[in-house]
Parts: C-alpha cells; sequence; structure tokens
C-alpha cells in the first residue's frame, strides 16, 4: 500500500481501521493473514456548487481476496463546463460559468477496470445555473433525480441503466443520460447550463439548460446509484446523500490472535539419581556380641527360691533373615591371621537375633506335703505356642546363659526361716509316747487309786 496522508491505519489491541481518504489514484490493499471480521464503509463524493451528497454503503466480506483495489470519488467543482469528480463525475453544462458538476463515485474493486468493482457508493448531481435547482443525492439502489428549474433535472442512475438527461428551457440543449460508471453532461444554453451528474454503477443524467433569463434557470444533475456483489458481500446497508466532499472508504477488521498453548503443568520430580560404576557397598553388620555371664552364685538351696525356668520365646519380628534374605557382596573379606580359621560368611554377615524379654506369668503353688521342687506356669501365649512344661532340676536352670536366668541371678531375694510342717514320722512318735503316758497313768489308777494317782 502506498505511503499516503490520504490512507492512515490504526490499531487498538486487535481492532485495526484503515481509512483511505481522495487521492486522485487507485490503491491497493492487502490484509493481514490473521484478519477477520473484515467490515466496510464507502462513501461517494458531493456534486459541485452544493450539490447532492454522495451515497454511502455499509457491509461486510464473506470471503475476502487477495488484494482489493481501492478508488475515492473526488467531489465535483463549479464552472462552464466543469469536469466531473475523479471517478465517474458528470461534466457541468455552460454558458454562465458557474454550473456544477458531478462527484465520484468510490468502489472497491478486484482488479483495475470497472467490471471487477464489487461495491460502489454513487455521488451526488451537480447544481444547475442561475437561482438553479439542486443536484441528486447519490447513493441507493436508484440514485435521486435532479431538482427542476426552467430547465429539467437529470433522472438518478439504477441498477441496470443511467439516468436521464433534464430537458432544455428554450433555446439550448437538454443534458446527456448517465452511463455505467459515468454520469451524465449537463446542457448548454445561452444563459445558464445544467449541472453534471453523478458517477455510480450507474451514473445519473445531466440537468437542462435555460434560456431565460427569469425565475429558477437550469435543471440540476440526477445521482449516481450504489452497487454490492452478493456473492462477495453481505448485511449491506445503502444511505443516500450523507457524505460531503470528497469520498471516502473505511476498513475495519480484527487480527486473530491465536492463544499459545498452556505448558503443561510438569510435576516436580527429583531426577533420578545416576547408578554409580563402583561396586556397591557392603553391608555393615554388627558382629555377634556375647553376652557376658556371670557365673552363677552358690547358695544354700534351703533358703532360696528356685530359679524360675525360662520358657521359649515366640519368634519376634526382629528374627535373623533367613538365608535368601541374606546378602553376601562382591567386596573381599579383610585379611586376617592366618593361625586363626576364618569364619563362615553367613555368621559374619547374619546380624545378631534380638529377642524381646516378655515377663511371663509364673503362677508359684506350694504343696501341703513335701514334694518334689515342681514348678507349673501360666503364661500368655498363642494357643499354638502353648507347650507342655517339663521339669527342670535346678542345676540347669543355672547352667541355661538366658536373659531371665541372668537376672534371677542379679536379684537378692530376703530369706524367710519357716519352720518345718509336721511329718507323718513326729506325728506317730508323738502318738506312741502319748501311749504310753496313757498306759502308767492308767496303772499307777488302778494300784493306788485317783486320789493316789493325782497325788503321784
Amino acid at each position: 500500500m502506498p505511503a499516503s496522508a490520504s490512507i492512515v491505519e490504526e490499531c487498538f489491541d486487535n481492532q485495526c481501521t484503515i481509512t483511505f481518504g481522495y487521492t486522485g489514484q487507485i490503491e491497493s490493499l492487502t490484509f493481514p493473514p490473521n484478519a477477520t471480521n473484515i467490515r466496510f464503509e464507502a462513501l461517494g463524493a458531493q456534486g459541485g456548487k452544493s450539490g447532492g451528497g454522495g451515497g454511502r454503503v455499509t457491509g461486510e466480506f464473506t470471503q475476502v481476496p487477495e488484494i482489493l483495489y481501492i478508488t475515492v470519488g473526488g467531489a465535483g467543482g463549479s464552472n462552464a463546463a466543469e469536469p466531473g469528480g475523479f471517478n465517474g463525475g458528470g461534466t457541468a453544462g455552460g454558458s454562465a460559468g458557474v454550473e456544477g458538476s458531478g462527484g465520484g463515485a468510490s468502489d472497491i474493486r478486484i482488479g483495475y477496470s470497472l467490471s471487477s468493482r464489487i461495491v460502489v457508493a454513487g455521488g451526488g448531481g451537480g447544481r444547475g445555473s442561475g437561482l438553479g435547482s439542486g443536484g441528486g443525492a447519490g447513493g441507493g439502489l436508484v440514485g435521486a433525480n435532479g431538482k427542476t428549474g426552467q430547465g429539467s433535472g437529470g433522472l438518478g442512475g439504477t441498477q441496470s441503466a443511467g439516468g436521464l438527461g433534464g430537458a432544455t428551457y428554450g433555446d439550448g440543449t437538454s443534458g446527456t443520460a448517465g452511463d455505467w460508471g459515468v454520469g451524465g453532461t449537463g446542457g448548454y444554453g445561452p444563459l445558464h447550463g445544467g449541472g453534471g451528474g453523478g458517477g455510480g454503477y450507474y451514473g445519473g443524467g445531466g440537468g437542462g439548460a435555460d434560456a431565460d433569463s427569469c425565475c429558477t434557470d437550469a435543471g440540476g444533475g440526477g445521482g449516481g446509484s450504489s452497487y454490492t456483489d452478493p456473492s462477495l458481500i453481505t448485511n449491506v446497508v445503502h444511505t443516500q446523500g450523507v457524505r460531503p466532499g470528497a469520498g471516502q472508504i473505511t476498513f475495519t477488521y480484527q487480527l486473530f490472535v491465536e492463544s499459545p498453548p498452556a505448558p503443561p503443568t510438569e510435576e516436580t520430580t527429583s531426577p533420578p539419581a545416576e547408578e554409580s560404576s563402583s561396586p556397591p557397598a557392603e553391608e555393615t553388620t554388627a558382629p555377634p556380641v556375647e553376652e557376658p555371664t556371670t557365673p552363677p552364685a552358690t547358695e544354700d538351696p534351703s533358703t532360696t527360691e528356685p530359679a524360675v525356668p525360662s520358657v521359649p520365646e515366640p519368634e519376634s519380628v526382629n528374627s535373623a533373615p533367613s538365608e535368601s534374605e541374606q546378602q553376601v557382596t562382591s567386596q573381599p573379606e579383610p585379611p586376617q591371621a592366618p593361625a586363626q580359621e576364618p569364619a563362615p560368611i553367613e555368621a559374619v554377615l547374619a546380624p545378631e537375633p534380638v529377642e524381646e524379654l516378655v515377663a511371663p506369668i509364673v503362677t508359684e503353688e506350694i504343696p501341703s506335703e513335701p514334694q518334689a521342687n515342681n514348678f507349673e506356669e501360666t503364661r500368655s501365649a498363642p494357643d499354638e505356642m502353648v507347650t507342655t512344661p517339663t521339669p527342670i532340676s535346678q542345676d540347669e536352670i543355672l547352667q541355661q546363659p538366658s536373659n531371665l536366668s541372668q537376672a534371677a541371678q542379679s536379684v537378692v531375694v530376703p530369706v524367710q526361716n519357716k519352720q518345718s510342717p509336721w511329718n507323718s514320722n513326729s506325728l506317730f512318735a508323738g502318738l506312741i509316747g502319748l501311749g504310753v503316758f496313757a498306759l502308767i497313768a492308767g496303772l499307777v489308777v488302778a494300784r493306788r487309786g485317783v486320789p493316789g494317782a493325782i497325788a503321784s
């Protein structure tokens, strides 16, 4: 698009407007590839000597050609035989020298020829000479007729033909008819000439001349018609006689800005740890720690309560892993003294079993008669873990290196001296003694009598 003071482009955000003023030549226009919702307003030019105003056409494109050619009509002038405005305005008549020429049409084309026009806004007709009659308004499917004085006004252009020229009054010539794209010429008279027809799809006819010096004088030119191509343009509105001066064409469009897609929300994940090429570190396993055992103290069996036998503990959750769970690393064992036989690797790597100390519930029963030291034990355990206790001698109990026995050895139990209960031998001896005493007492009574026995 050539640089010109008459071509202004403005954009606010994504809304853009391009305005083409009168330049006297055909301009080209190419829209951006992301232009959408393209609308236009085309305004025809006004006829000369304050003639009819230019027409107005609005609409929008159903499809936009790659290149558009813009032609803005020029306004009509005022003089005898004054040329019409740029783009189809009709020439003014003569001879007074104040006749108005027709205004040019404004159009949008897809080429340079008249046949490539897809939008046309008709120009207004020029005013006739003398007191003169006004020119017809341009625009609409049929342009307005010029005003009649003594000379007749020209007719407006239509969709299929130009407007007829107005008849002269007295000596002189009538105006000529409009044609395709061109307004008719005003008539010539000895005193007053007619106005030129406005340009348009079809131009308006020229006004007739006036040979009489009386009254309203020559007729005005008719207005040119407007047009739109139905295959490319939609939502069309036509209005007559709204534009003063030169014509104008304005485009409005919207720039389609495709918003970039939002990046997918990535979950914050730590990068995978790189596997080291060095051999895996050997698991540090503490060798089994031997619990110090305190030798059993020598105590008097008669004054010391027997130790409670240890009960097999249920398998703990911290029990040593099985052989399949044990891991053997490829790192070599540290060197050992040659005099010592190396311990098995299972013994080195196997963790020390940790036994939970569960205090058993023990019930001690003291028999009424002397019996062997037997102990009965009641212990809270699952049914499958209950076993029949086996009497264990005191020496075996003290020799077992269990945590319970060690704890029992470290406990000092106060000794209580109890008298041994009566046994059967002492009872029998007592009965014998009592019998002997009764026999002796009976003999004394029998021999000495009761008083003598009492005295004895």
